[in-house]
């Protein structure tokens, strides 16, 4: 499976909850959504507020893992589809609870641009 090596280095630092090698593969100005059912319900407009985000985001799990399951990739845009799964490290606003165990499939969207991320759509 062929996935661009940006969207691999995001993926791979997301797993080692590793924030700054995240921040390695984004451009400056990315723009990053979470839809869920439909619903944007997270939304940020450059690296700084999606740095905010992911480091709220790697101490919320206690074990977080996106397996990548297939990977379509047209010009400068790839989508990912992942399985995920996650053990919850605190009660959460959305009724997740300490301990709990997730596990679903979701699609990540993906535009590069100079070999950055420029755009992150996660919808589950």
């Amino acid at each position: 499976m062929q996935v661009p090596p940006p969207v691999r280095a995001y993926v791979d630092a997301y797993n080692a909850r590793d924030v700054e090698g995240m921040l390695r593969a984004l451009a400056e100005d990315v723009h990053f959504q979470n839809i869920t059912a439909g619903s944007v319900n997270v939304e940020t407009n450059d690296i700084g507020a999606f740095a905010d985000l992911a480091r709220t985001g790697a101490t919320a799990f206690q074990e977080r893992r996106q397996e990548i399951v297939a990977c379509i990739v047209v010009g400068d845009r790839a989508m990912i589809e992942v399985d995920y799964s996650a053990v919850v490290g605190a009660d959460l606003p959305n009724g997740w609870k300490a301990g709990q165990a997730l596990r679903f499939r979701g699609k990540s969207y993906f535009e590069l641009r100079d070999g950055r991320i420029v755009r992150i759509v996660d919808e589950i």
